[in-house]
């Protein structure tokens, strides 16, 4: 078999290769630009483990999750609140609209008005949410009769957690929840990855902590709500760092793998044609793929 044979059929082979690379892409990217047409903008990857740490710090002797749980875990809940609210306000929470065209008209038109509207709709889904998830301790065995303060305040620190995050990110309809949270699609949107990884990596640590409250240890980090708060709280710095990770080092990492084997291929075809011992060298290259 000729090596004019064995190289057309390396690059064929290597064609087909890219074009479905490119496939894969361009539906991403469709299914982004269609439900989600906005650019992603990471400032929240710092200021997410900053309000987290925060939140984790006890400021006085008098302000401990040991000692005062309900006040230590309503400035938490401040905290994070406000660290959601600042981003809300400004439009920056993890995806931002391009300036170019109407969507710079919009981003202009986005009025004071518009903006504490956007804060207030994410409180009271918070609240929404927060309650939901106390109800869900209550029947996984939360106490009733007493630490009901205790209970509410965890629930809200959850779903600052684990909740908020989607309901900034995600459009308000079933579908675009349970696409996000409950599918396994492998070519999800960059919002759609964001919004799962911190939603699983605060409710799945949080769950198992859990099995730390029966147990007869009498440690005073067994206390309720304690290891449910913690979990969450370690969980979703996991969740921050995942995300930074999958959707802005990763990507960032393959577009520069491809540019640079793109930019060697095109530097092969160049040295191919331009002398006469070329071809071995392009035909190396092709085996080198």
């Amino acid at each position: 078999m000729s090596s004019t044979s064995r190289s057309n059929r390396a690059a064929a082979g290597d064609a087909g290769g890219r074009t479905e690379q490119k496939s894969v892409a361009a539906r991403t990217d469709q299914h982004q630009q269609e439900s989600y047409p906005l650019d992603a903008n990471g400032i929240e990857l710092v200021l997410g483990g900053l309000a987290n740490a925060v939140s984790l710090v006890t400021p006085r002797r008098g302000l401990n999750v040991y000692d005062t749980p309900v006040k230590y875990l309503a400035v938490t809940a401040g905290v994070l609140f406000a660290y959601y609210g600042i981003l809300a306000f400004a439009d920056i929470y993890c995806f931002k609209a391009p300036l170019r065209g109407s969507a710079a008209g919009r981003r202009r038109r986005l009025t004071v008005a518009r903006r504490v509207r956007k804060v207030a709709t994410m409180g009271a889904a918070t609240l929404a949410a927060s309650a939901a998830i106390a109800g869900v301790f209550v029947l996984f065995g939360a106490p009733v009769a007493t630490q009901q303060a205790e209970t509410l305040m965890a629930a809200v620190n959850v779903s600052l957690l684990a909740v908020t995050p989607a309901i900034l990110t995600l459009r308000p309809t079933a579908a675009a929840w349970r696409r996000a949270l409950l599918s396994v699609e492998p070519h999800k949107s960059v919002p759609e990855k964001w919004a799962s990884a911190l939603f699983w990596c605060s409710v799945a640590p949080a769950w198992a902590a859990a099995y730390f409250v029966p147990m007869d240890w009498g440690r005073p980090w067994q206390r309720w709500p304690i290891p449910i708060v913690g979990g969450a709280f370690l969980g979703n710095l996991v969740g921050l760092l995942y995300v930074a990770v999958r959707c802005f080092v990763i990507p960032a990492a393959r577009a520069d793998f491809i540019e640079s084997e793109d930019a060697r291929r095109r530097m092969a075809r160049e040295a191919g044609g331009s002398h006469p011992g070329g071809s071995a060298d392009l035909e190396a290259a092709k085996k080198e793929e």
